[in-house]
């Protein structure tokens, strides 16, 4: 075939080329996006997010009527649920997340979240995030608010803060 239409070889080495590098910049841009637990210990994180997912999902909060109370509920569940170090409220560099599993995931619990309170999540899990995989914990929140939060996530980056939601 090259010998047929040579210019054809320089076409499919272009595209070929063109591809690689899209590939390249993109796989670039989402390691960029890592946090620094996920490029440290990739295993760790992925061990620990494992975990936590399943036991996160099956959590029933009870007896809780403030934020600090749903954070005390759930630290108490995941601390008799997993043998990870699980810290509350530790003061770090990049704030004070509401739960810190391993040193590599942060969960911030958030009850009937406001738009004002989105607008400061929203600054405290991208700082989280540079640091640690992290999670958005939502109770007692409108599905619209959810959904503009999830919008607003992506709309700065920041799709893959997961978001788990319960009433």
């Amino acid at each position: 075939m090259s010998d047929q239409n040579p210019k054809l070889d320089h076409l499919f080495l272009a595209v070929g080329g063109l591809l690689t590098g899209a590939w390249w910049v993109k796989n670039q841009n989402d390691q960029a996006k890592k946090s620094r637990a996920e490029k440290d210990d990739p295993d760790g994180v992925e061990e620990v997010c494992s975990e936590i997912a399943p036991i996160l999902d099956d959590w029933e909060p009870d007896g809780c009527e403030t934020e600090d109370d749903y954070v005390q509920n759930l630290f108490d569940y995941l601390d008799e649920e997993t043998d990870f170090e699980i810290e509350m409220f530790p003061n770090t560099r990049e704030g004070k997340p509401d739960i810190l599993i391993n040193d590599l995931l942060a969960l911030e619990v958030k009850v009937n979240l406001s738009k004002n309170e989105r607008n400061r999540l929203i600054g405290q899990t991208a700082g989280y995030s540079r640091e640690w995989v992290t999670w958005i914990v939502l109770i007692d929140t409108p599905a619209s608010r959810i959904g503009s939060l999830e919008k607003l996530l992506a709309d700065k980056g920041l799709q893959y803060i997961l978001v788990f939601t319960f009433s």
